[in-house]
Order: C-alpha cells, then sequence, then structure tokens
C-alpha cells in the first residue's frame, strides 16, 4: 500500500482529515496497515504499509533532510549496478529526477513530499506501477487502492460503464479507466507535482514514441543481455531470500531464467509439473548447467510443482470475490477467481516468470497465414476484434468494445506502427499494462519490462518473431549451452485434457458457483444473456466446457459486483463529507 494526498483548496483543506481517516480506515480493513508509517500536516499526508519489507531487504520508505520518498515497491537499476549497500543512496538520487526515474525498471511508482510543503507522484516508465489518481479543484490523491483514492472525489461516485463494456469482451480494462468513473490510472512515466503554493503540474519523463514507436533498426541483442544481467544482478542484491524463476519449456522463460542464471544470483528454479514435455524441457536446461558450474556451486535448485486441487478450492467463488474486491476494487484479472484470494503473506519470496515476453512473439498472428490476414486488413489492430468477436456478449456492451479498437488504431498509427508491430503494442500497452497479476503483489518482479528489451523487442520485423529470433538470440548471448535444447509448446488438445484431468476449472475448485449466478444474482445481465451462461452450464455437465467459458463465469462475476460496490465506496465517501 502506498497511498498520498495533497490538498489544494480552503474548502479541500477543511475536509482533509475527515476523508483522510475514512481512507486509512479503509486500507486497513483491506491489507491491515500494523506496520504502516506515514506523515501528515494540515494539507498534505503519505502512508506506506511498509508490505514490501519482507520481501525485499531494503526499505519502500526514505526520509533524509529534503523529505520522504514513498515507493509501492523497491526500485532496481536497468543501467548500473548497486550493492546492498548502496541502495539507499542510489534510490534517493536516482528516484528525484526525471533522468533517474527513466533508467529504472518498470513495476513500481513513488510518491515524494518535500519538507518545503511540495508532493509529488510518478509512475514508472510505462505505467505498469499500479497507480490510481483523483485530480480536482480541491485534491490530488494518488495510490493503488481504487477504494482509498475515490473518497476524496468531488462528486458521487459512479460505475464506468465504458471500462465495464470493454472489459466484459476483452478480458481487461481499457486505457487510464477504472471500476469508478472518476478515478484514473495513473499513466506511463506521468508525473504529478503539486508546489508549496498548491499549483498542480503535470509532465512525462519518457514518451510513447521513445519505446513503441516505429523506426528501422536491428535488435541490438547484446545490449539486452547486457541490461538483463545488471538487473537480475541488482535484484537478487536486494532480494530478502533466492526468488522463485519459472521455467517452462516454452520461449519466455527460458529469457528469464537465462538472464538470472546470468546475473550469477541463488535461485530456485520452478517447472509446472502438469504437462511432462515442459517437465523433459526444463530437465534439459538444468541439466545442461552442470558441466560448466555445478548447481550446488551456483546457489540453484530445481523444483518440479503439481497444483493441488485441494488448496485451490478453498473458500467458495463469492468470498473469494468479497476478498478481491476488498483489496483490488474490481481492477484485476478476473481469472484470479478460480483459487483462493488472500492478503499478501508478510513474509514472501520474489517471483520471476516470463511475463511481457510476448513483445518478441507473433502475437494474434502465431503463423504466416494469420500474418498475411492480419497485413489484409486496412489496420492490423482490427485482427483483435476478430479474435475477440463478442458473440457472448449483450448488443449493448459492443459498441464500446469498438470504440477502444479505434483509439487502439489511432494510437498506433500515431506511432507509425502499420504493420503487424501494431498488434505488439497493443498487447503490451494497451493490454498487458492493464491486466497482468504482478502489480497485485510486491512478491513479482517482471524482468521482460526492460525498457532495453523492449526497444528491441519492439524493433523486430513480424517475420523475425515468427522465426523466434530474438528468444535464440538472447538465450545464446545469456546461457549458450541452453542453444541446441529445443521449445515445448503444448497443442490445444494436451491443454485442454490436462486441464479437464485437474478439475482445476472455476466449476471445480467453486462447486455451484454457475447455479448460483443464475439464480441468485442479475447484474451481470448487463454484460452477458442469460441463455450464454446457461448454455455454459449445460457443456460443464456435459464435460464439455472450456477456458473461454471459465473465462466467461469469471467476467460475469467481476462485473456483477461491480454495481454494488461502488455504491458501497459512495457512501463511505458521503459519510465522511458528512462528519466535517
Amino acid at each position: 500500500m502506498n497511498f498520498g494526498v495533497a490538498a489544494l483548496s480552503e474548502k479541500g483543506k477543511a475536509l482533509f482529515s475527515s476523508l483522510w481517516s475514512a481512507a486509512v480506515e479503509l486500507g486497513s480493513s483491506a491489507y491491515g496497515l500494523e506496520k504502516a508509517v506515514s506523515v501528515k500536516t494540515d494539507s498534505r499526508g503519505l502512508l506506506n504499509a511498509r508490505a514490501t519489507e519482507g520481501t525485499w531487504s531494503v526499505p519502500g520508505w526514505l526520509e533524509d533532510e529534503r523529505g520522504v520518498l514513498s515507493l509501492s515497491q523497491p526500485p532496481v537499476s536497468v543501467t548500473q549496478s548497486v550493492t546492498l549497500g548502496n541502495w539507499e543512496a542510489w534510490a534517493r538520487e536516482t528516484l528525484r529526477s526525471d533522468q533517474g526515474r527513466a533508467t529504472v525498471q518498470p513495476g513500481y511508482f513513488g510518491l515524494q513530499l518535500g519538507t518545503d510543503g511540495s508532493f509529488e507522484a510518478w509512475n514508472d516508465t510505462f505505467g505498469f506501477g499500479r497507480s490510481y489518481v483523483v485530480r480536482n479543484e480541491h485534491f490530488v490523491a494518488v495510490g493503488n487502492h481504487i477504494g482509498m483514492v475515490s473518497l476524496f472525489s468531488d462528486r458521487p461516485l459512479e460505475v464506468d460503464m465504458y471500462g465495464c463494456d470493454v472489459l466484459s469482451q476483452f478480458g481487461f480494462w481499457p486505457e487510464d479507466v477504472s471500476p469508478v468513473r472518476s478515478v484514473k490510472r495513473l499513466g506511463p512515466a506521468d508525473v504529478i507535482t503539486v508546489g508549496p503554493d498548491d499549483q498542480v503540474h503535470v509532465h512525462r519523463y519518457a514518451s510513447d514514441e521513445e519505446f513503441y514507436g516505429y523506426r528501422e533498426a536491428e535488435p541490438d541483442v547484446d545490449a539486452v543481455a547486457a541490461s538483463l544481467a545488471v538487473l537480475t544482478g541488482n535484484a537478487g542484491e536486494i532480494a530478502q531470500q533466492s526468488p522463485v524463476v519459472h521455467l517452462s519449456g516454452g520461449q519466455d522463460s527460458r529469457v528469464t531464467a537465462a538472464a538470472w542464471v546470468a546475473g550469477g544470483k541463488p535461485a530456485t528454479i520452478q517447472t509446472l509439473g502438469t504437462l511432462q514435455g515442459e517437465v523433459d524441457i526444463a530437465e534439459q536446461l538444468v541439466a545442461a548447467l552442470e558441466p560448466e558450474r555445478s548447481l550446488e556451486d551456483r546457489g540453484i535448485t530445481h523444483n518440479i510443482t503439481v497444483p493441488n486441487r485441494a488448496s485451490l478450492s478453498t473458500f467458495s467463488i463469492e468470498d473469494r470475490l468479497q476478498q478481491a474486491m476488498l483489496m483490488w476494487d474490481g481492477d484485476f484479472a478476473p481469472g484470479n477467481l478460480k483459487a483462493a484470494i488472500r492478503r499478501p503473506p508478510a513474509r514472501n519470496r520474489l517471483t520471476i516468470g516470463g511475463a511481457n515476453g510476448e513483445v518478441m512473439h507473433g502475437i494474434y498472428y502465431s503463423t504466416e497465414s494469420i500474418l498475411k490476414i492480419a497485413r489484409g486488413l486496412d489496420h492490423p489492430v482490427r485482427r483483435v476484434g476478430a479474435a475477440f468477436p463478442g458473440r457472448a456478449n449483450t448488443e449493448r456492451s459492443r459498441p464500446a468494445a469498438m470504440e477502444f479498437l479505434e483509439h487502439q488504431i489511432d494510437f498506433t498509427r500515431r506511432l507509425g506502427q502499420h504493420d503487424a508491430t501494431a498488434l505488439n503494442v497493443f498487447q503490451m500497452h494497451s493490454k498487458f499494462r492493464r491486466w497482468i497479476n504482478a502489480q497485485l503483489s510486491a512478491g513479482s518482479f517482471i524482468l521482460l519490462l526492460n525498457p532495453v528489451f523492449v526497444r528491441a523487442g519492439m524493433d523486430l520485423t513480424p517475420e523475425q518473431r515468427l522465426g523466434k529470433v530474438m528468444q535464440k538470440a538472447l538465450s545464446r548471448a545469456l546461457v549458450p549451452q541452453w542453444e541446441d535444447v529445443p521449445y515445448y509448446k503444448a497443442n490445444f488438445e494436451e491443454s485442454t485434457t490436462a486441464s479437464r484431468t485437474r478439475g482445476i476449472r472455476t466449476w471445480d475448485t467453486s462447486p455451484g458457483s454457475l447455479e448460483r449466478l443464475l439464480e441468485e444474482r442479475t447484474a451481470w445481465q448487463e454484460w452477458f444473456p442469460y441463455d450464454v451462461i446457461a448454455d455454459i452450464l449445460e457443456k460443464v455437465r456435459a464435460g464439455e466446457a472450456n477456458g473461454a467459458h471459465e473465462s466467461t463465469l469469471n467476467k460475469a462475476y467481476v462485473l456483477d459486483a461491480i454495481p454494488d460496490h461502488v455504491g458501497a465506496l459512495e457512501q463511505r465517501r458521503h459519510s465522511a463529507l458528512s462528519r466535517v
């Protein structure tokens, strides 16, 4: 939890203490603030739950003669090696300038309160830090809990129907929209500054063109490999425990595991054991490290894990949803509902996987024939509309999805992206930025958000992506002995059979969830026809349901909960205002 407020007007200053107390009370109920540290004046406030200190060896709250820095997660340099002993001095200097912030690995956001009363909030280069803002004539409020931030709105809270409609179609929130209409996501490289005189200024320290813009350049694989090695070394330096590094038979986790090995820090390499092909390839990769230097000398162990249906089945979907709404206010990947949802543990091991490797893939154009189809459209991003045709949704919700796609087409055109690489920009900037689960925990670290890696990935041609050019080159540069080990990717039948055999779909881990949705809830019918959910129930009973049906069920539960949740937040806001 990282939260800050600046009151701007006389009215805002009069309301500040009551609203601040209500926000802290809400945050405490969601996460517990027993270890929190805060500072508050008559018009400014910062609060940090210090929840990262069980995962990282460095603090998220830094004080000096210039003021306070409050961080959602300890940032890590991608350009220089930083030792544990030097980290605090590096952070105090680096995070107070635009130039310094541009050298930091994305995945965090920061707040600053100066001794002169100045206030500042900023997001990481790509906007992956989970941070939300309410800005009006009375307040600037920024934090990673939507409900807390929403209390500082200057108008009654309403559901953002445009965002809900897009979520129902695509499974993620669009652009900088949140479930609450007056609460927006802090965008990529956004900086909001409030001076001692309460004047507000907004700017960005990096541009979309810098990382996503079209240019004719060969990817600099050596620069990427060097930056990834620096990054993993720095992350390992400040992690309290050796991280869990995921390794499958696929492309992306191989790159991240290779980067971690090259960084020279200890780790537990973990492979999901549900598909034997994944296990076989992962074991070959780990064994290939031994001749040069033993796993024991490297501090590396390899574990194979299998999901336990009993552990996933803890709590009903209604209980999971209640906890998810309390912590995340509806802005989370609906697939989280398939398993128990709990507060993040006080002590946690860092986890690292292959997330964001999609910039190296033919995303939405996995074959040459599909690439040809995408290129035959007036713009490749229209391929997304074909991939998500909205057949399971109400007709009313479809126009918002099409409007969203038009926005993304305009965005990629402005970047000069007219070929299929526009789909990779869409995947990272428009989808992944709003969907990734790593934002929900301080224990996840996304190596492949490295800005050097992203720029190189966007420089690939679509043909190079289909040929896996960058994955192979990076693995070769980082761990040469992995070059001859093949990749493994399960086909549809293997994946479906494995999921059915394990019995870990949402209707397996929360029996009766479909029946209760049909019989006890109605708000979801704004987005999904009753007959669609009833048909899914029949398919489940016949053993014919698949992941797409599970996705629809999970989205329906999330969307069903949002109207009442926003209404409850408005009641809380109104109550806080009435106490003044």
